[in-house]
Parts: C-alpha cells; sequence; structure tokens
C-alpha cells in the first residue's frame, strides 16, 4: 500500500476499530503475564503480547497512509 491510496471513510474505520482493539489486546496481555503463575500460560502471553503490538504497528502504519 502506497502513498496516495484512496481509502473509503468506512475503511479508515474498520482500520481504526481494528487498532483499538488491538491495543486493548496487547495491554491485557502484557498485564495478565505478571499475574499468571503457569510458565506456559505467561509465554503464551507474552507471545499473544507481540503478535498484537507488531500488528497495532502495522495498523498505525496503514492508518498514516490513509491521511
Amino acid at each position: 500500500m502506497g502513498k496516495g491510496n484512496n481509502y473509503a471513510q468506512h475503511e479508515v474505520l474498520e482500520v481504526h476499530e481494528m487498532l483499538t482493539v488491538k491495543s486493548a489486546c496487547a495491554a491485557k496481555s502484557s498485564l495478565m503475564q505478571g499475574l499468571a503463575t503457569d510458565s506456559k500460560l505467561k509465554e503464551l502471553l507474552k507471545e499473544d503480547s507481540k503478535v498484537a503490538q507488531k500488528a497495532v504497528e502495522e495498523l498505525k502504519g496503514i492508518l498514516e497512509e490513509a491521511k
């Protein structure tokens, strides 16, 4: 997706909504890591947090292109 892409308003709103959800997921996974006592669960939460953060960064990039 390069510069100059024209996104419809509803597309930008959808991406913004996904960004909001993924940000909440990343925050929750990060916070839950501290509360988890099981090592497998902690590792799963750590991986989930990384994946969610990557998605957040990608979605932010899409929103920047849409400006």
